[in-house]
């Protein structure tokens, strides 16, 4: 009889050791986990805050904060960052475009749309004179031309509904076939004689 209660209270001691264990290794783990909550929350509260801290008067700056660093991201919050920049970024362009005087924002408009559409394509595009666009309809480049362009490009405004002429100028047509070879490559922009 005396070995059948050691054996019953062996068991429940077992039992109540390991109830004991389980509490403590939760009690250890939801430690633990509190401790990373909170050191995740600092560490995205230490980020904003340097951030705020490093763009704080870029408003007054010259360049709009373009050489600030930004600084290092936790891991978690490194699409909030790439989020975060896109705004930055499009702040600081539309700062830009609104310190540009409103007569020149069509020549930066069609700057910037040469310069994606021919990006690799030409070395040179213009970008430090003017352009004018509408190169046929100025009397001093073609007088000869001008007076029979403007006409006709009046008559599709009209007709198409379009504002204004947004690029025009003399090409020179060049036979696909003829491109590389070396006449075109060589009389090409000399003036034709006669026959």
């Amino acid at each position: 009889m005396c070995r059948d209660l050691d054996g019953v209270f062996q068991q429940s001691f077992n039992w109540v050791w390991r109830g004991t264990l389980a509490r403590l290794r939760y009690r250890r783990t939801k430690a633990a986990l509190t401790i990373l909550r909170h050191y995740r929350r600092y560490k995205v509260k230490s980020y904003i805050r340097e951030v705020s801290r490093r763009f704080h008067n870029v408003r007054q700056l010259r360049d709009r904060g373009r050489n600030v660093q930004w600084p290092t991201p936790p891991k978690v919050l490194r699409r909030f960052e790439e989020a975060l920049q896109a705004i930055y970024h499009r702040w600081r362009a539309g700062e830009l475009i609104r310190s540009v005087p409103p007569e020149v924002l069509p020549q930066l408009r069609a700057k910037v749309a040469a310069m994606e559409v021919l990006k690799g394509h030409r070395a040179d595009i213009g970008l430090q004179r003017a352009w004018q666009g509408n190169y046929i309809a100025l009397k001093p480049d073609s007088p000869q031309s001008s007076g029979s362009f403007v006409p006709v490009a009046n008559e599709l405004k009209r007709k198409d509904k379009y504002m204004n002429v947004l690029f025009s100028c003399h090409v020179r047509k060049v036979p696909h076939g003829l491109q590389g070879t070396p006449w075109i490559q060589g009389n090409l922009g000399k003036p034709r004689t006669g026959g």
